[in-house]
This record gives structure tokens, sequence and C-alpha cells, in this order.
């Protein structure tokens, strides 16, 4: 990168989020099949994510094997994942929803179905590259959230309702799954990140172009 960039949190350095960075103990391992669009931009959230918790890794590319997946997630001795996507594939062997408006939780037959996480990190377009080059993600059982509620991305226009930021998918995939897990600690950077660009921008910017 051509800016002068803070080595740990990757993020230019007068906006560096490292002092509100707190890893926490996370009981499902999440692995993030980060798109390479995603790799370079100034408010991506994924490595905040991998940052933020002990169990967690990002891999950067548009296809990626199985096998390559399996191995990151045999660190964290995990072996069998669930996707975190919006409906059901059609070749899925199950799908759990989640409606998070009326706090429901996992049962126990739900959850001794999984024991990671694998989530798309990137736009719309980027995920749908993602899912038309790796196939074998088509047989994955998978899980959707749903009502999660508005975005804390204030300067993102999202495409579509109900999209978040990557970190907060996980933050609210987490708050369900993980009765420790703590989502004011695991945001705060994210938060600061946010406040850190409206300061930059200028308030009479962001309210022109995101208000």
């Amino acid at each position: 990168m051509s800016r002068q960039c803070c080595p740990k949190c990757k993020k230019a350095k007068s906006t560096c989020i490292c002092q509100w960075l707190q890893v926490q103990s996370n009981q499902i391992p999440v692995l993030i099949l980060q798109h390479t669009d995603e790799i370079n931009k100034a408010l991506g959230t994924a490595h905040i994510v991998e940052l933020g918790l002990d169990r967690a890794n990002v891999i950067s590319n548009t296809t990626f094997t199985k096998i390559e997946c399996l191995d990151a997630l045999s660190v964290f001795k995990a072996s069998n994942p669930i996707l975190l996507y919006s409906h059901k594939m059609v070749n899925s062997p199950f799908h759990i929803e989640l409606d998070l408006d009326f706090g429901l939780s996992l049962s126990d037959a739900q959850s001794s179905r999984f024991d990671s996480v694998i989530l798309l990190d990137g736009t719309w377009r980027n995920t749908r590259e993602i899912l038309h080059k790796n196939e074998w993600l088509h047989v994955m059982p998978t899980m959707a959230l749903k009502n999660v509620g508005e975005s804390r991305y204030r300067i993102r226009k999202a495409s579509q309702d109900n999209t978040l930021a990557t970190i907060e998918a996980v933050s609210r995939l987490l708050s369900v799954l993980d009765n420790s897990f703590d989502q004011h600690v695991f945001l705060k950077p994210f938060d600061r990140m946010i406040d850190a660009q409206i300061a930059k921008m200028g308030e009479a910017v962001y309210r022109r172009n995101y208000l």
C-alpha cells in the first residue's frame, strides 16, 4: 500500500483502530473467504474480525478449495462448517434460519450439526462470483439471519435492505451462538473507524452524501 499504514490493523495511521481492539474467545470458529477486491479497501472489516477473535481466519482469493478451507479450520480443531448465507442453496443438506426479532437460539439438535462458520466477504457481485467459482459451496449446509436490524455502517450505501458489514454479520451470529460474546467490545473498533472516516471527510460532506 502506498499510504502509511499501521502494520497490525492495516488501516491508515491517522485512522488506526488498534487501541480499541480487544481479543475475545469465541466457541465457534469463523473462516472468512474474502474476495480479492476487498483486500486493500480502507473500510474493509474482515481483518478486524480476525484481530478481534482468537478463533478466526481470513483467506483472500476468488477460488478456494474445500481442502484449503478445512485445513484453515483444522487449526481450531473444527471440521464441520456451515455457510452463513441469506438463503438455502438448491443442494444444501439442511438450512437453519434465526429470526433475531424473537431472540431465538439454536436447539441442541441444530447446534450439533456444525462446529464452525464460513462467511463470504465482498459486495453482492463479489459473493456471487465466489459462489460461481466454488461449486463445493453449493452443497454446504446454510444458515441465515433474519431481521438483523439496521447496519451501523453509516458511510456505506447498501444495495439491499438488511445488508450488514462482515464484522456486523459475525457479531450478530456470535451473539446467538455464544452467550459470553460481547458485541459492544467486538464492534468498538468498527464504530471508531467509521467515526474517524466521518471526521476526516467533514460533517457537511457526510450529511450531504449519507443522510
